[in-house]
């Protein structure tokens, strides 16, 4: 009678798994850089960018560095106003976004008069950047070990501007026939003989055992 009773308690249990739905991690697509000059997206002229908007686009640092951000994150950036030298006092003195000395790809790195977009950076430390100059060229990519040498200028630090796309989650259900593997036992079984075999069951979410 008791054994039957464990029976029952381990078929509604594996009911519960198979009918249950376990995410799995899918990772987020790589961060792609840009390495050539932008044509024609939107997020670099009139129709979305605010410096184009009034009369300040491209070739200018901070109207490639709204338009990069733009179009990184598909939002409208929270800094759509000031120059080179004042994003980053902007930034810091309304928390738009977090910020450090950290280089990671896809942040807004500033100077004391420049603005450019963290594209990659190597095992080696190398940065590499793309940037636009008022009135000057309209887009280019550099690649730096020490941030301080650009152009003499004064550097801030970054703001960490790019927002990773959310992980997509994948569904997965657990089927009574179907074979999976048990560390404990260093052995293949499918979900029903191995809590049949053992009077427990494995918890999918953190491979716990269930003892029964």
């Amino acid at each position: 009678m008791r054994k039957l009773i464990k029976n029952s308690i381990i078929t509604v249990l594996l009911t519960i798994i198979v009918l249950s739905i376990f995410p799995t991690t899918v990772f987020a697509k790589d961060y792609e850089p840009r390495l050539t000059a932008p044509n024609g997206e939107p997020y670099y002229t009139r129709e979305l960018n605010a410096y184009a908007q009034t009369g300040y686009g491209m070739p200018n640092c901070v109207a490639y560095a709204f338009g990069r951000v733009y179009e990184l994150n598909g939002t409208r950036p929270l800094i759509d106003r000031g120059n080179a030298g004042e994003w980053w006092y902007i930034n810091k003195a309304n928390n738009y976004y977090d910020y450090g000395s950290e280089p990671r790809v896809g942040a807004v790195a500033c100077w004391s008069g420049h603005v450019a977009v963290v594209e990659d950076i190597a095992d080696d430390g190398a940065i590499t950047i793309s940037e636009s100059h008022w009135r000057g060229t309209y887009f280019n990519t550099k690649v730096y070990y020490n941030m301080s040498s650009h152009y003499g200028q004064y550097f801030y630090g970054y703001i960490y501007t790019y927002q990773e796309p959310e992980v997509e989650q994948e569904a997965q259900a657990y089927k009574m026939d179907e074979t999976y593997f048990a560390p404990q036992k260093k052995d293949c079984f499918t979900a029903l003989e191995f809590a049949q075999s053992n009077n427990s069951i494995m918890n999918p979410k953190t491979n716990a055992l269930l003892n029964m």
